[in-house]
């Protein structure tokens, strides 16, 4: 099928792509005459010395971890398949704390099956990953493991695509997702919730009209239906019910308007106050300053609540890009992360993500990829979004229902044989359900933040990579602000073209206002990883 049959875990490291924390570095470049299927292995050793290994600041201990690593990439491109999938093992030994020796992993899988080409499609996407469980953004799951949840998720969907004459394209699908957590998953008095597995089921129909019933109009007919568990303990059915008319009129080639109406029905089956029935509507426009680029504004009402939505894809210069969005949306941690997988895109610079249609119906509409560019399609070498490491750790992972209302923005550019990238985010989440029984909401936190690398081909077969962040987050009400700090250097040596020599350093302040949990941890790391061909 779509080879999800193996549950990814992650990218072998790839010179200034990944330092020891970022498997997800970008897939392998199939060129015209490669084989159809690739397959590359690899495996690593990296020793992690510590002055802090439970991230604590009563009970500082230093440790030694040793972080064995194996796996495999594979990439196909067939008339039939396309497919990515990036596998890599973890087991952690330290000598002190053994309590967290354990097995864990990171990677993905994205792949697209033609069943009937032209009409019947199936397509999966599948991430496991170390997430910083109080959000904020942690820099380092593998040095800073006390801090990390890690998580795993598996979506596949079926897409049936339907030619009306010359009149439209009718796309019905249907999609499932699952997602589970392992370690660190219970409360955290006074900061979270418990989080567990939750199931995601969705259907929806599309009837996309372009320039068939006025010339430089596009219309399309969406109606949709998603019902999501928001957690184990405490928690309901929370289904979305949508149905919309979404319009674009071309003004000119640079700019157009855009506007939807519709219908919508939100409920929960434990918690009916959360339910609602009203009409959906949004209007605003589409600018393009080059063919490459697209800025979208809207305001409208969406999930019972009225705001903007916008996002915006920009190609400054070849060689540099920004991407921004915003969103307002009635959603769960697992839903969001769920969210972020689905629209997973596999680019040159990694694995990223961007608006999901369930942030914004109207943008998620108009941009989404199998409606715009049609049947069979998966050709991403272009896309702009958040690096998807970086949106799943943006949120508190915990059960309930909440309110999110996020900004998300991104820049990168090479500049003198420098690649920088700088990520910047504003998460406000008001949490509308219990995370368990018995359990009391958690108050409005809001979690500002900016993280920033660069690295530098020093000379042939050495590089230097810095990075450097900050994020500054309302706690609780007891414990008032919060502030972490993070910073790290590194450097990778190429021995052979197949062996790579890295070093690293990493500090972190970890500052929760008034508490007492916060911690400084230094820590070096020094790998030797090697690939298979």
């Amino acid at each position: 099928m779509t080879l999800l049959v193996v549950l990814p875990v992650i990218d072998a490291p790839q010179a200034l792509e990944a330092q020891t924390e970022n498997y997800f570095a970008a897939p392998p470049v199939v060129l015209p005459n490669d084989p159809p299927w690739i397959l590359s292995t690899h495996v690593g050793i990296d020793e992690i010395v510590t002055d802090n290994v439970l991230d604590s600041e009563a009970n500082r201990i230093s440790d030694l971890s040793s972080l064995l690593s194996a796996g495999a990439t594979i990439t196909g491109d067939t008339a039939r398949m396309n497919a990515t999938i990036s596998v890599t093992g973890l087991y952690r030994q330290n000598i002190r704390d053994t309590a967290m020796n354990q097995f864990s992993g990171d990677g993905y899988a994205d792949g697209q099956m033609a069943v009937l080409p032209g009409t019947l499609y199936l397509s999966g996407k599948s991430v496991m990953d170390q997430v910083a469980r109080l959000g904020g953004g942690l820099q380092n799951t593998l040095v800073e493991a006390a801090q990390a949840t890690n998580t795993y998720s598996i979506q596949g969907a079926a897409y049936l695509y339907n030619h009306v004459a010359d009149f439209g394209t009718n796309i019905l699908r249907y999609q499932a997702g699952q997602v589970w957590f392992d370690a660190n998953t219970g409360a955290i008095p006074g900061a979270a919730g418990p989080i567990s597995s939750s199931l995601s089921l969705s259907g929806r129909e599309d009837f996309r009209m372009a320039g068939t019933i006025v010339p430089r109009l596009l219309s399309d007919v969406s109606i949709r239906r998603t019902e999501n568990d928001s957690g184990a303990s405490g928690s309901g059915k929370f289904v979305k019910e949508s149905a919309e008319l979404v319009n674009e009129y071309e003004l000119t080639r640079f700019a157009s308007l855009i506007g939807d109406v519709g219908f919508e029905r939100l409920s929960d089956d434990l918690y009916p106050f959360i339910g609602g029935e009203d009409i959906a509507w949004g209007a605003g426009m589409r600018l393009r300053p080059n063919a490459n680029s697209a800025i979208l504004v809207s305001y409208g009402r969406h999930d019972l609540q009225s705001d903007f939505a916008g996002q915006l894809s920009w190609r400054l210069t070849p060689l540099t890009a920004i991407y921004a969005d915003y969103s307002n949306s009635i959603t769960n941690s697992q839903q969001s992360i769920l969210g972020n997988n689905e629209n997973m895109q596999l680019g040159p610079n990694g694995v990223l993500t961007d608006l999901s249609f369930d942030q914004s119906t109207l943008i998620g509409t108009l941009d989404e990829q199998s409606l715009d560019a049609g049947p069979g399609t998966n050709d991403n070498g272009g896309a702009l979004g958040i690096p998807l490491m970086d949106a799943n750790n943006f949120l508190t992972l915990q059960n309930g229902l909440s309110q999110i209302r996020a900004l998300r923005a991104t820049a990168q550019s090479e500049i003198y044989n420098n690649t920088l990238f700088l990520t910047l985010y504003l998460i406000h989440t008001k949490q509308l359900t219990p995370s368990g029984i018995g359990a009391q909401l958690q108050p409005p936190q809001t979690t500002a933040g900016a993280n920033l690398s660069l690295s530098r081909a020093i000379v042939p077969g050495l590089s230097a990579n810095l990075s450097v962040g900050y994020s500054h987050g309302d706690v609780n009400a007891d414990t008032g602000i919060g502030d972490s700090y993070n910073a790290s250097l590194g450097m990778t040596k190429e021995i052979s073209n197949s062996l790579l020599l890295e070093f690293r350093y990493d500090v972190f302040e970890r500052n929760p206002g008034a508490s007492s949990t916060g911690y400084v941890q230094n820590a070096i790391t020094i790998g030797l990883h090697k690939t298979f061909n």
